[in-house]
Order: C-alpha cells, then sequence, then structure tokens
C-alpha cells in the first residue's frame, strides 16, 4: 500500500501546476536548449507528474495501481 499521507492536496496540485508550467517553457523552445537540459527537464516533469498522480491514485483509495519510484 502506498502512503501519501504527508502530501496535502495543494501540494499535489502544485506539483500538477510546476510541470504543466515547465511543459509550458519547453515548448517551442527545445531547439535552443542542450540536450542535458531537455534530459533534466525531463526528468523533473517526470517526478512531478509522477507525485501527483500516486497522490490522486491513493486518495482514490485505488491500492491496485499504485506505483512508487
Amino acid at each position: 500500500m502506498c502512503d501519501f499521507s504527508d502530501m496535502t492536496v495543494d501540494e499535489a496540485a502544485k506539483s500538477a501546476m510546476q510541470a504543466e508550467l515547465i511543459c509550458s517553457l519547453m515548448m517551442g523552445n527545445t531547439g535552443e536548449m542542450t540536450e542535458g537540459e531537455i534530459e533534466s527537464l525531463l526528468a523533473l516533469i517526470k517526478q512531478l507528474t509522477g507525485k501527483a498522480g500516486s497522490w490522486l491514485i491513493a486518495a482514490s483509495g485505488d491500492d491496485a495501481i499504485c506505483v512508487n519510484d
């Protein structure tokens, strides 16, 4: 069972919003970025969306699809 009791709905929402903002900033600008910068931002997006998604899954009570990094 996943334990996301230490994360609030506001924190999950902030993680999702941060990921959305990063994606918006990256759109159309990846040509000006190095491969390393892109990979770093993609890793951050994965972490942020993973946190938000895992919290939503845990909050829904569906432990069958709970995944941890």
